[in-house]
């Protein structure tokens, strides 16, 4: 028997048929496929604009001053995208303006494991140390912000950190822990920056730094001679060092009306007097020494004379001699008035050393007695007394 011949033409249609269906399908799954991932990516946009939007708002409600507001629009971006580390770094330094110490630090101890090296971060937990009076940590958390990373400027943000532990360290009174950061401080000044280095230099004085200071202010009086703030503070640092006719000189360089002010006439007048009075300082010709000397004297011998007013004693060399030594004092200098004089003291030069100690002598006796010293020639002298020769209190 013959075999039956497959009817091919019969069975065309029917796998057609299946392949187009095959296709179909894979088709529409595509489609589907896309359809699905659109929706996502619109999804996922939207849930970004709500997020970055309440983000926004947040900033612009802190920067107006509005925490409470902040804090709520930040915890609304965190809805949208929870484990966005700027906003929950945003929404950390509201909750701590805000006073929420302990919420604040859980976020940014959470963002420090993830970013230990970060300088906002510590630098925030430094302040919210120096808020709760934790001076321990406030100082470590400062450092680590000094050492940390930061995106923008790195070294006017490092700068800006220890100037900031600088301050409070000298408002807490602590000098000698603040001394190592305000030395860096003013070797780390950013370079051509005016602000910076008068800034330094102010707390240089805070601190009793006067030569520090001095260099720091001279360096902005090479750039701008007339500056008044660098000229002050020169001025106060000479003062402090006991270079009086320096003083005067950055003193009488400030415009009028800023070398008026109280916080700088009387240390004008007082090194005026100074400059005037001290005998001791090294270099002088003899004939100088002896006019500053006779001044020394002469004032010395009006604070006996006025305290012993002050206290109803008449003091005369027949007198009974006082029991606070007023008395002494002043027969002493009417024992010696005619020796102590500008001639004789140009042609024995070797006696202006005892002078000047007999008129500091008289100078403690009187502010033991009297009370500390109130014109300008008084506070000379007994600045003189503790400084002689000058740039040696530091």
């Amino acid at each position: 028997m013959e075999r039956p011949v497959p009817d091919t033409a019969a069975r065309m249609p029917g796998m057609y048929v299946r392949e187009r269906v095959l296709i179909a399908c894979a088709v529409l799954l595509i489609a589907l496929f896309g359809f699905t991932a659109f929706i996502a990516r619109q999804y996922h946009r939207t849930v970004h604009r709500y997020a970055d939007q309440w983000f926004a708002t947040g900033e612009s409600a802190m920067q107006s001053g509005q925490t409470r507001a902040a804090i709520n629009d930040f915890r609304n971006a965190l809805v949208y995208k929870p484990e966005d580390p700027t906003f929950q770094f945003h929404l950390a330094q509201a909750l701590a303006s805000a006073g929420q110490e302990s919420e604040s630090r859980a976020y940014l101890m959470n963002l420090l494991s993830e970013n230990p090296g970060s300088g906002p971060i510590n630098l925030t937990l430094a302040r919210i140390a120096v808020r709760e009076k934790n001076k321990t940590d406030a100082i470590r958390y400062y450092h680590l912000a000094i050492d940390g990373v930061w995106d923008a400027d790195p070294l006017k943000q490092r700068w800006e950190v220890r100037r900031e532990l600088c301050e409070y360290l000298l408002n807490q009174g602590d000098v000698q822990q603040a001394e190592p950061d305000l030395i860096a401080l003013a070797q780390d000044v950013p370079l051509r920056d005016v602000t910076s280095e008068k800034l330094a230099g102010d707390l240089l004085l805070r601190a009793g730094l006067w030569s520090r200071a001095l260099a720091e202010f001279r360096s902005v009086l090479a750039t701008d001679r007339r500056d008044p703030e660098a000229l002050a503070g020169a001025g106060r640092a000479a003062f402090e060092l006991g270079d009086y006719a320096e003083a005067v000189n950055y003193f009488n360089r400030m415009p009028r009306d800023q070398r008026d002010a109280a916080d700088t006439s009387p240390m004008l007048q007082t090194a005026e007097q100074a400059q005037e009075m001290n005998a001791l300082r090294p270099g002088l010709p003899a004939s100088q020494q002896a006019r500053r000397a006779a001044k020394a004297l002469s004032v010395a011998n009006a604070r006996v004379l006025a305290c012993a007013q002050q206290r109803g004693e008449t003091l005369s060399t027949t007198a009974a001699s006082s029991s606070d030594g007023l008395q002494q004092l002043y027969a002493t200098a009417q024992q010696n008035k005619r020796a102590w004089t500008v001639p004789s003291l140009s042609q024995q030069p070797d006696q202006i050393t005892a002078v000047m100690a007999f008129a500091f002598q008289a100078e403690a006796a009187a502010t033991k007695v009297c009370g500390p010293p109130q014109t300008a020639a008084d506070k000379a002298l007994s600045l003189i007394a503790s400084n002689p020769a000058g740039r040696a209190n530091e």
